[in-house]
C-alpha cells in the first residue's frame, strides 16, 4: 500500500501514521477492555487496558501494515480461566477488536459528514484543513479495513475464534488442527493475492454504505 522505500511513499506513509495508530490503537484496547469486563483481571496487570498505541505496537504487524497495508498488533492474551462462560467470553473477546474498528469507522463518518456540513472542507481550504481532511478519510479506511481483515474465519485471526463458537462440536477439532499452521496461513495471505478476494469485495461493500451516509 505504501511504497515506503521512495521519498513520496515514505511521506504518504507519515501523513497516515497518526490513523494507522489509532485504529490499531482502538483494536487492541477493545480486546483488553471486553476481557476485563468480562473477569480477566490480568489485562489491567499487563498495562493493555491503554490507548497508548506503543503498549499495542506489534513489530512485525506493523511492518505488514506498512508494506501491504494490513497486519496486527501486539495479541492480548487472554486468560479464559477467568470468564464465567469460556467459550462466550472468547467469542465477545475475539469481537471485541474488528467491531471497534466498523463502529469507530462509522463515527468519523458522521463527524466528517458534520464538517463538510458546516463548511470546514471545501476546495479552497488551507494545506492544513487538507491534511486533516485526508486523515480523516484515512482513519476511516484503515478502520474498515482493520474490522474485515481481523474477521477472516481462519487462525490466528479475530474471526476464526468467532466463528469457532458457533461451530458443532464435530466441526472443531479441524479448527483446532487449522491453529497449528497460523503463522503458514498468515504468509500465504500476504504473499499471494488471496488477500484481494477475501478483503476487498467486502471493504468496498462497507465503503459504499459510509458513502451513502457521507451523500445523503
Amino acid at each position: 500500500m505504501f511504497d515506503i522505500f521512495t521519498r513520496e511513499g515514505l511521506i504518504s506513509f507519515l501523513y497516515t501514521l497518526p490513523a494507522l495508530l489509532i485504529s490499531l490503537s482502538i483494536h487492541e484496547y477493545a480486546h483488553a477492555w471486553v476481557a476485563y469486563k468480562l473477569g480477566d483481571i490480568s489485562q489491567k496487570l499487563r498495562g493493555r487496558l491503554t490507548l497508548d498505541p506503543f503498549k499495542h505496537i506489534e513489530p512485525f504487524g506493523f511492518l505488514c501494515i506498512a508494506l501491504f497495508g494490513v497486519g496486527w498488533g501486539k495479541p492480548v492474551m487472554v486468560d479464559d480461566r477467568n470468564f464465567k462462560d469460556r467459550a462466550k467470553g472468547t467469542m465477545l473477546t475475539s469481537l471485541a477488536g474488528p467491531a471497534s474498528n466498523l463502529l469507530l469507522a462509522i463515527l468519523i463518518t458522521l463527524i466528517y459528514k458534520v464538517l463538510i456540513i458546516i463548511g470546514v472542507f471545501t476546495p479552497s481550504a488551507t494545506k492544513i484543513v487538507l491534511i486533516i481532511e485526508s486523515m480523516l478519510q484515512m482513519t476511516i479506511s484503515f478502520n474498515v479495513i482493520f474490522a474485515i481483515f481481523n474477521m477472516i474465519p481462519l487462525p490466528p485471526f479475530d474471526g476464526s475464534k468467532v466463528l469457532f463458537y458457533f461451530l458443532p462440536q464435530r466441526f472443531r477439532g479441524f479448527m483446532y488442527t487449522l491453529e497449528r499452521y497460523s503463522f503458514i496461513i498468515i504468509l500465504v495471505i500476504f504473499m499471494t493475492n488471496i488477500s484481494s478476494y477475501i478483503i476487498w469485495p467486502a471493504y468496498k461493500f462497507v465503503l459504499n454504505i459510509l458513502n451513502f451516509i457521507l451523500n445523503l
